[in-house]
């Protein structure tokens, strides 16, 4: 295994700056999520540590190693792509052998090496079937396999599971994290979903605009985002522009109680979580949608001008129409118009 660590990298597309200045320190065995949205950078930046892009400048050492100017094939690498990359005349066995084959190990050996991946990626028993005979989800198994088949000290996977659909993608994202705990193999996941990014991932990059947005845990990214743009981009928010004063948001110069960091205009970040129904609560507001998501029920709320969004529970939901009546949370994030991008508020 071994720890990645990217110095200033950048990659322009004639004028196009895909990737700026990216500095990272990944460490041995961690799962690190690239997180943001199309054109972001996030698969450019993979693209360079594997090797199939050349940055314009800036550096990429595993361990202590600059692998900068090694070509793909001679860094310890596996990569594991959206569209799978199968070869279509090989069996399931073919493909995840044909790493060792270039190896040129002993046939025995191969054999072996070849039915412990596919026991480990449960597709034990389907070693003669072809790419064209396997679904979605077990498709990506015999990518899966063929990538660590290599025993690459780093594991690269591009959107891997974005191809398949919702029930097979949430079975294999906890088959892979499962997986990656036990191997131990230093991962670098690229991913546009966020909900992907924050079950999977020790930690997190968001990525706006070839920039890292933030670095930080899936608890630090969620809770405590330090822009605007990653308040948005992860989970659902519903923002207030109003202003600070003495550590309090107001709202149409009505104070809401929320405590903040800052002070003058600027916009509140409310998570639906975070708004709580409560029959005494000191504001009113009247639910304008209810969108039944199983045990919560997701409330729209018409409050003055603004629509906030409450999750609650689906037994005790108040249906479309009703006068409710509700409390802020005691901390929110708060951005002043004057805070710069990217910045902590």
């Amino acid at each position: 295994m071994a720890r990645v660590r990217l110095e200033r990298l950048t990659k322009r597309f004639g004028r196009v700056v895909a990737a700026r200045e990216v500095s990272l320190d990944i460490a041995d065995g961690e799962f690190f999520s690239f997180l943001g949205p199309s054109g972001c950078g996030k698969t450019t930046t993979l693209r360079m540590v594997a090797g199939f892009e050349r940055p314009d400048a800036g550096r990429v050492y595993f361990d202590d190693a600059d692998v900068t100017d090694l070509p793909p094939e001679a860094r310890p690498v596996g990569m594991v792509f959206q569209n799978y990359a199968l070869f279509p005349n090989m069996t399931v066995f073919g493909n995840v052998a044909f790493p060792l084959r270039l190896k040129k190990l002993p046939a025995e050996t191969i054999k072996k090496r070849v039915g412990e991946l596919l026991e480990l990626v449960h597709l034990e028993g389907l070693e003669n079937r072809y790419p064209r005979e396997l679904s979605g989800g077990q498709q990506q198994r015999v990518a899966l396999a063929r990538a660590l088949a290599r025993e690459p000290d780093v594991l690269l996977l591009d959107e891997p599971l974005s191809a398949l659909d919702a029930k097979i993608r949430e079975e294999l994202r906890g088959e892979l994290k499962r997986l990656q705990r036990r191997l131990g193999t230093t991962s670098l996941y690229v991913t546009h979903d966020q909900e992907e990014a924050l079950a999977l991932s020790d930690r997190i990059a968001v990525m706006n605009e070839g920039r890292i947005e933030q670095v930080g845990t899936p608890t630090e990214v969620y809770e405590h985002p330090k822009s605007l743009f990653v308040a948005r981009f992860v989970g659902t928010s519903s923002l207030l522009e109003g202003e600070a004063r003495g550590g309090v948001f107001h709202y149409r110069e009505r104070p809401l109680g929320v405590r903040v960091e800052g002070e003058g205009p600027g916009i509140l970040v409310l998570r639906p979580e975070a708004l709580r129904l409560d029959p005494e609560g000191p504001f009113e507001a009247v639910v304008r949608l209810e969108t039944y998501l199983g045990p919560l029920t997701r409330l729209e709320l018409a409050f003055e001008d603004a629509v906030l969004k409450a999750d609650v529970p689906s037994a005790s939901a108040p249906r479309q129409g009703a006068r409710v009546r509700f409390r802020f949370p005691e901390r929110a994030p708060f951005f002043p118009q004057s805070a710069s991008r990217g910045e902590a508020p």
